[in-house]
């Protein structure tokens, strides 16, 4: 299988604690390049009316250049901060900064692995678009960092979800580098009904890594599967869970929720996801 050799990190503000330092971490041990990539937030439509009165050419104009300069000066701050980092790390890293999500998701469709904010919109309040979303368009598989908690590590102690489905099954294709590189490996089943000849098959498959893995298996209805995964994960010391992503439609992923939708918003830890 081909190895994780050019790693995108997504960032579209000063970085959040531990974000850069756990992608330059992710991307050592992979042995690959990082980029950062700063998706440029867009200007704000603003109210064209203040105390009744319409906003002039004039003053539309000198808010577009103080937002402007604000963006500037943010990229500035995480790019130096971001390279400074990199070259301290011993990581190959290069810095890109796009003006559009269409942009942003072009490029990540070119790399091996995205790393991007879960939890919060990528470019601002303005612009609904998200790691799921990013994960979805650009097919690549993509690590979503929390940045509403420190994180100690990740990729290290790994979590394989696996319910039978075409996105589980993609998931641990594409996360098998990461799998590769982990210093401690877990397979988490979640099904209504337990496969228990396909349980040892997955053991069996996973005999590649050349060392023990813990094996959960719990036979729960999809309802229950975000509360028996958080749990599990939460008892191993998990720092990274791989699972596919939408598994059903999205929209069902909307009226029903879901694993994917609930830890996209609110992880237990890092996510590997893939579509």
């Amino acid at each position: 299988m081909r190895a994780m050799a050019d790693l995108l990190m997504v960032t579209s503000q000063a970085p959040v604690d531990g974000y850069v330092a756990r992608s330059l971490d992710l991307a050592r041990r992979l042995g690959g390049r990082l980029a950062g990539a700063f998706l440029r937030p867009a200007f704000p439509l603003p109210v064209y009316r203040v105390e009744g009165g319409w906003i002039s050419d004039s003053l539309l104009r000198q808010m577009i250049a103080a937002q402007r300069s604000a963006v500037d000066a943010a990229e500035t701050r995480a790019r130096d901060d971001f390279m400074a980092r990199a070259a301290k790390a011993g990581v190959h890293a290069e810095w890109i900064a796009f003006d559009t999500a269409g942009e942003l998701v072009a490029r990540a469709r070119l790399s091996d692995l995205v790393i991007a904010p879960s939890g919060r919109r990528l470019a601002g309040e303005d612009l609904d678009f998200d790691a799921g979303q990013l994960g979805l368009a650009c097919g690549r598989p993509l690590v979503a960092i929390a940045g509403t908690r420190p994180v100690v590590s990740v990729g290290h102690r790994v979590m394989i979800c696996w319910n039978g489905t075409r996105e589980s099954a993609r998931a641990w294709r594409d996360a098998w580098p990461v799998i590769a590189a982990a210093d401690s490996v877990a397979l988490a089943v979640v099904r209504p009904e337990i496969d228990f000849d396909d349980l040892a098959d997955l053991k069996f498959r996973l005999s590649r890594w050349d060392r023990p893995v813990d094996t959960f298996a719990d036979d729960a209805h999809d309802s229950l599967a975000p509360e028996v995964l958080r749990r599990r994960a939460g008892e191993w010391g998990c720092d990274l869970l791989v699972m596919g992503l939408y598994g059903r439609s999205r929209l069902s992923e909307q009226i029903l929720g879901g694993v994917s939708r609930e830890f996209m918003t609110d992880p237990p830890c890092p996510l590997l996801v893939s579509h």
